[in-house]
């Protein structure tokens, strides 16, 4: 799925509401259709970008008409569209290329889009529609690539997806777009992130008990071996204390992220990458 509406419709912002046409009728169905489509009104958009590449051959008409399916979720039709739309070249052909960015995040591969827009921007970084939709793509990455439980809840379960958790927030902040929801989701993210990297003893009590115990024991020997003049005994002590302190840490200590996802290991239907 994508992210928002809006994915769908902002390239619009690229091209004029008013370019010129040799054909007027057609023109006048463009007209609407684009009208419709920024409207939500499929159907209607549908009908009249039809109507107009009934009438002429322009590639705007192939980008609204799979601008049509994408919001559908026909992820076939719309990529089939911006493919004829790309053959037509100028502003056209960037608009089928956004498309074809949004096909690619509906399809699962929000990765594969943020390559092909991270080159977008690159070529016009002061684009804010190009920002926009790679900032959104990121966005998308980070969804996609955590594990997801039956009810849709993300869970990051691996150090990987923690690690493009957090490239995919700071990615969108430093992109600037302006989008409130894309960024209190990055902040969130990165929050999501500090927490999870956070270290916490998994069980607590047990770990905790096994570590007062383990440092008492040490303490009663070293002083044991003190008292009685055995230096043997007070090293002894000492290092065997030190020696259960690091296996009760080894074992129990885990980063939150860690002890999340084991807690939500049974209700996970997806990995993730």
């Amino acid at each position: 799925m994508l992210r928002a509406w809006q994915d769908v419709i902002v390239k619009w912002r690229l091209v004029p509401n008013d370019l010129p046409g040799t054909v007027p009728e057609a023109v006048q169905h463009a007209a609407s259709a684009r009208s419709a489509l920024l409207d939500g009104q499929l159907d209607t958009a549908y009908d009249e970008f039809s109507a107009a590449a009934r009438l002429r051959d322009d590639p705007l008409d192939q980008v609204g008409l799979g601008d049509v399916h994408l919001a559908r979720g026909r992820w076939h039709q719309a990529d089939e569209h911006y493919r004829r739309a790309l053959a037509g070249g100028g502003a056209a052909a960037l608009l089928a290329r956004l498309g074809r960015t949004q096909v690619m995040v509906g399809e699962g591969h929000a990765a594969g889009a943020v390559a092909d827009l991270e080159h977008l921007v690159a070529d016009r970084p002061g684009d804010p529609t190009l920002r926009y939709y790679l900032a959104s793509a990121w966005y998308s990455v980070a969804e996609q690539c955590r594990a997801r439980t039956e009810d849709d809840t993300l869970v990051i379960a691996s150090e990987q997806q923690l690690l493009i958790c957090e490239q995919a927030a700071e990615r969108i902040l430093s992109l600037d777009v302006g989008d409130d929801e894309l960024d209190r989701g990055a902040q969130q993210l990165l929050r999501e992130v500090a927490l999870g990297r956070r270290w916490t003893w998994s069980p607590e009590g047990i770990a905790v008990s096994l570590a007062v115990l383990t440092v008492a024991l040490g303490l009663i020997t070293v002083v044991a071996g003190g008292l009685m003049g055995n230096p043997v005994l007070v090293v002894v002590g000492a290092v065997v204390g030190a020696g259960l302190v690091f296996a009760i840490v080894f074992r129990f200590r885990r980063q939150t992220w860690r002890r999340h996802a084991r807690e939500m290991a049974g209700r996970i239907t997806k990995s993730g990458v």
